[in-house]
């Protein structure tokens, strides 16, 4: 009786550590995929909040002054990034303001990139700008709607949902 172990008995053992390692491996990636998913809505999250905070706070922008709100853009379906922007206008008072982004740039103050592989998969109605106004905590959206939701998308399919209503309340995912 020879001790030692078989050719088919390595090639068993073999076959179950490499598919072990492949489904392992193949989780690991899944899971970095929905962590970063996670953190880009959160990151979202938290910049719609820091705009309203901003616009409550009357955070002055640049050498204008005191903006009459600050907003995020959405550069529409597919975007990989957003920008957070001072809505400005001509007259002390606000009255000539647009609720919207230039297309210049003028107002913008950051851009913001997702995460690798994250992306807008669905913004409601077409949602372009968020805008938040001083002093009251009032939301305009571009295009007019009572409530909005930004859909982020990963790789992998999966998706998390952020909703901003008219009074400034912002789900978190």
């Amino acid at each position: 009786m020879s001790r030692g172990f078989t050719l088919i008995e390595l090639l068993v053992v073999l076959a179950i550590i490499i598919i072990v390692t492949g489904v392992v491996s193949f989780n690991i990636n899944s899971e970095r995929q929905n962590s970063a998913l996670f953190r880009s809505a959160q990151n979202l999250s938290l910049n719609l909040r820091q705009s309203q905070n901003y616009a409550l706070s009357s955070k002055i922008f640049g050498s204008g002054g005191v903006p009459c709100g600050w907003g995020i853009h959405f550069n529409g379906v597919d975007s990989t990034s957003y920008i957070i922007f001072a809505d400005l206008a001509l007259s002390q008072d606000c009255s000539d303001r647009d609720f919207v982004r230039a297309a210049s740039g003028s107002e913008d103050f950051e851009t913001v990139n997702f995460e690798s592989g994250i992306k807008i998969s669905v913004l409601s109605n077409n949602l372009s700008d968020v805008v938040f106004t001083t002093p009251d905590p009032i939301v305009t959206f571009t295009p007019v709607q009572s409530l909005s939701s930004i859909t982020l998308i990963n790789n992998n399919f999966v998706t998390r949902v952020i909703n901003i209503n008219k009074t400034g309340f912002i789900s978190s995912p």
